[in-house]
């Protein structure tokens, strides 16, 4: 079981919801590093975090490589965005 966090999208909050539903602590929030941390070897599969998060910054995966092709997945996603949105704005791509 892996917990796959987007920090791009967290808020970062010191009481998050979803790090303080995990009742084995294996989402902490970390005020001196300002982010979540997962501990796989705490967690419980129970997909509480996930369910919690309002932002959608936590998916739960069995395998490393359902993390993968996920990762896979959103890093196409967001080139494809971007390479549109630079082509809506009429600028050039940094090659």
């Amino acid at each position: 079981m892996t917990l796959y966090i987007d920090h791009e999208v967290c808020l970062r909050e010191p009481c998050c919801p979803a790090a303080e539903v995990c009742s084995t602590k294996a989402l902490v929030y970390d005020s001196r590093e300002n982010k979540l941390f997962f501990n796989v070897d705490l967690c419980n599969g129970c997909g509480q975090c996930v369910q919690k998060c309002a932002y959608n910054a936590l998916a739960l995966f069995e395998t490393a490589d359902e993390l993968t092709a996920f990762l896979t997945k959103i890093t196409k996603a967001r080139e494809t965005f971007a390479s549109k949105f630079i082509s809506l704005l009429g600028l050039k791509e940094r090659p």
